[in-house]
């Protein structure tokens, strides 16, 4: 599974405005429910939850990628949001985030989950694709920064 075939525009919001991390990742599960990535939000949520118990998903430089494996997942999908301003969540660096990609897939899926984590934490270890995304103006550029 490759990246590129996966980025939805339907997923990405641009310089959101929520507060905190719950509120962050109930849009984003929203997101993906709402164009049938998932089939139950509460279900998703809560495997999010349980895998953000294991260790931190905030991997520094402001970016989070948070992921839950789950029989809710219709398809394999990543929600994306840039925020307005930094949220706190356990990170790397202590610095909180602006930038969260939230990985879904199904529970027989460890394979595609493992290939699109390590495809998104190599394009963002570079600062110059971490910057252009945060001054993304809209769905198009943050897709593609990231195919490019």
């Amino acid at each position: 599974m490759e990246l590129d075939n996966i980025l939805d525009e339907e997923l990405i919001s641009i310089e959101a405005d929520y507060k905190n991390k719950e509120e962050t990742l109930k849009a984003l599960v929203e997101l993906l429910n709402n164009a049938d990535y998932i089939n139950d939000s509460l279900e998703f949520l809560e495997a999010v939850y349980n895998r953000e118990k294991e260790g931190v998903t905030g991997i520094g430089n402001l970016i989070a990628i948070p992921h839950g494996k789950s029989k809710s997942v219709s398809r394999p999908g990543i929600a994306i949001t840039t925020l307005k301003e930094k949220v706190e969540w356990e990170s790397l660096d202590d610095n909180g985030v602006r930038i969260v990609f939230l990985i879904a897939v199904g529970t027989n899926d460890s394979k595609d989950h493992l290939t699109l984590l390590s495809q998104i934490a190599r394009k963002l270890g570079n600062d110059e694709i971490n910057s252009k995304l945060l001054n993304a103006q809209n769905k198009k550029q943050i897709i593609q920064i990231l195919t490019s």
